[in-house]
């Protein structure tokens, strides 16, 4: 019986999140309401605050998911090591990418200090700084530099309506940071 009860609720989850992202491909993020979210979920209120407190809230949670989902991607990621390719990450990256492109493009639109593509910049720098031993200030730029053309090249991926196949951005991803991070 639980496992049906999270199925229904995993359910409205994604309706819920699913209304979001199309109301902010229609409008404004400020001006979105939990009436607007229910009218397109087809859900009632209380199913809704049953989840989040309000359509800030939703939000946040939707990012925190997501980022959350990308630092398992790169958690662990060491590139000293033996064998360490950034192929791997970068196939899980894209797929999630791909799969999630409509959230990920509406997120990436709202703006602000604490916006979506700020907190995907802050954990690759994050991944960026863990893979040198002993860093220095330096490094912290390189590592914001890295994070921040990394997230710009994305969300042109994520944009764009005829893009560079998936092979060919890990490639060209694999040929601009292979240098910045494996460097000695």
């Amino acid at each position: 019986m639980k496992e049906q009860e999270d199925k229904r609720i995993r359910r409205t989850k994604k309706l819920i999140r699913q209304a979001l992202t199309t109301l902010m491909q229609k409008k404004e993020f400020q001006s979105i309401t939990v009436t607007d979210i229910v009218r397109e979920a087809d859900i009632n209120r209380g199913t809704f605050y049953a989840h989040y407190r309000d359509v800030y809230d939703l939000r946040e949670k939707i990012e925190s998911e997501m980022i959350s989902d990308f630092k398992s991607m790169i958690d662990g990621f060491r590139p000293n090591t033996v064998d360490t390719s950034l192929r791997p990450v970068l196939v899980r990256a894209l797929d999630y990418l791909e799969e999630n492109s409509d959230v990920v493009t509406t997120l990436m639109r709202v703006s602000g200090e604490e916006g979506f593509g700020r907190k995907l910049i802050e954990i690759i720098e994050e991944c960026r700084l863990a893979t040198v031993s002993g860093p220095s200030l330096e490094d912290s730029y390189i590592g914001r530099f890295v994070s921040t053309g990394l997230v710009g090249l994305l969300e042109k991926w994520v944009k764009e309506e005829a893009p560079l196949t998936k092979d060919e951005m890990i490639r060209l991803m694999e040929k601009i940071l292979s240098p910045l991070i494996y460097q000695t």
